[in-house]
């Protein structure tokens, strides 16, 4: 999968860091996944990716239920999940996974800061 050098750029600044982290961290807490790995994430998309796959696979003993919980508490919607998959027959469903969620996660941070930044001039 091809990832995106902005992604890991944007991953690099700090402030959106700190606000990623935060924000991976509130939806894996309301999802009721463990959020102890995040603490430990460094700004390194493949360090996250890794991390988060870790995670999923620990955590597929849970219900399908749980996940779905997270991709929807994500906004990551099923039809999204199907086409992506299709798109990556070649990764396995817990890598691209892994990558919307980081995707969409990064998305929102960027999205709240754009209007935040725009709400001070």
């Amino acid at each position: 999968m091809e990832k995106s050098l902005d992604i890991r750029n944007q991953l690099s600044s700090e402030d959106l860091f700190r606000a990623f982290i935060q924000q991976l961290t509130k939806d894996f807490e309301q999802s009721n996944f463990p959020v102890d790995f995040i603490e430990v994430l460094v700004p390194d998309y493949a360090n996250i990716h890794e991390a988060i796959v870790r995670e999923l696979v620990h955590s597929q003993s849970k219900a399908d239920a749980t996940m779905m919980q997270l991709l929807y508490r994500i906004d990551i919607s099923e039809a999204q999940l199907k086409r992506y998959l299709n798109e990556n027959k070649n990764e396995s469903y817990f890598n691209v996974v892994a990558e919307l969620i980081i995707k969409r996660v990064l998305q929102k941070v960027v999205i709240r800061q754009h209007y935040k930044n725009q709400g001070n001039d």
